[in-house]
């Protein structure tokens, strides 16, 4: 049974500062691994409603040697992880979009929605969405683990952007 998830990450800068760099390539590469296990991608395009949708692809293949015991046991060959962000124009101070993580390896599958809004002066990200593994017996022990690393995630993203929007990594 998936399990949902529901995280926030405030900024002290307004939706629009955030969604351009959250769109930004030069941003995602900056934070992309080094050398040929990491790669990104860009992409912009229409939607079915003609309205534009950037697209931003990360995958990394990972060392699997610090994860827990318990998942090193159920991995069947190399763990290559995708994660995808799909993101809509800001409208009327907001902005939606998606997320999809997927991996090769282990067969998790990660399916959530962005919402960025204004708060103050600032922002707010609200990530919502599932977890789900596909393993008899102790898939619901790895959703768990799973949901703390998209937790892990979202707080590494938002000091990242944080940290770039106040104008400390270029």
């Amino acid at each position: 049974m998936p399990k949902r998830f529901e995280f926030s990450a405030e900024f002290d800068h307004p939706v629009e500062r955030v969604h351009a760099l959250l769109i930004d390539e030069d941003y995602w590469r900056s934070r992309a691994a080094e050398g040929a296990r990491a790669a990104v991608r860009v992409d912009e395009t229409m939607d079915d409603d003609g309205q534009p949708v950037v697209t931003v692809t990360m995958t990394e293949t990972v060392d699997t040697d610090n994860f827990p015991a318990l998942v090193r046991k159920v991995i069947r060959g190399e763990v290559r992880m995708e994660r995808v962000d799909a993101w809509r124009p800001v409208d009327a101070g907001a902005a939606n979009g998606l997320v999809t993580g997927r991996s090769t390896g282990i067969p998790v599958a990660i399916d959530g929605q962005y919402a960025l809004r204004p708060n103050g002066a600032g922002s707010v990200l609200d990530v919502r969405g599932t977890i789900t593994v596909r393993i008899p017996l102790v898939g619901g022990q790895i959703e768990l683990l799973a949901r703390q690393m998209v937790s892990q995630m979202i707080e590494r993203d938002r000091s990242e952007a944080q940290s770039r929007l106040d104008g400390d990594g270029a």
